[in-house]
């Protein structure tokens, strides 16, 4: 099969869908591999303070173009096209869905087991770097991250 049948068949396998909410971070990495490619939005101030319960939602960008020209939506202080039903949410645009995924298989790539707190390691950085960490570097900073808790947790039981 040519690269280009592989993409084609990759392209009709996903799933093509104008609108879902993804209540938790593991719901939407469920669907890696199952959905076309668009931009993910979330409140990202609340995804960095609560990253595996944040609300994620993926908008197909055409359906936001006719819900913009059916005054439906509109375009938030990004440039963003915000539907008015979520316009108070503080919706941003936050990673597209093929990123989203590469940032996963990454990980993956290791052959080992990849944990959420992982995944979540791994998009901070990436959204803030526009760089891939490896298992490696993820695990040691989830390791760094779990030492740091003990001490602060002994610090306040001393207290």
């Amino acid at each position: 099969m040519s690269r280009y049948e592989d993409r084609l068949n990759d392209y009709n396998r996903r799933q093509h869908a104008d609108k879902l909410i993804f209540h938790t971070l593991g719901e939407l990495v469920a669907m890696c591999g199952k959905l076309h490619n668009t931009w993910l939005y979330t409140n990202v101030d609340k995804w960095e303070q609560e990253p595996l319960h944040t609300p994620i939602y993926y908008f197909n960008e055409e359906w936001l173009e006719d819900q913009l020209a059916e005054d439906q939506a509109t375009e938030n202080e990004r440039g963003d096209i915000v539907t008015h039903e979520f316009r108070d949410a503080g919706l941003q645009s936050w990673f597209e869905m093929a990123t989203f995924e590469d940032v996963i298989e990454v990980l993956r790539d290791a052959g080992e087991p990849v944990t959420l707190p992982m995944i979540v390691i791994a998009l901070k950085y990436y959204y803030e770097y526009d760089a891939f960490l490896d298992y490696d570097d993820v695990e040691a900073r989830l390791q760094l991250h779990d030492v740091l808790k003990q001490v602060a947790d002994e610090q306040t039981s001393e207290s």
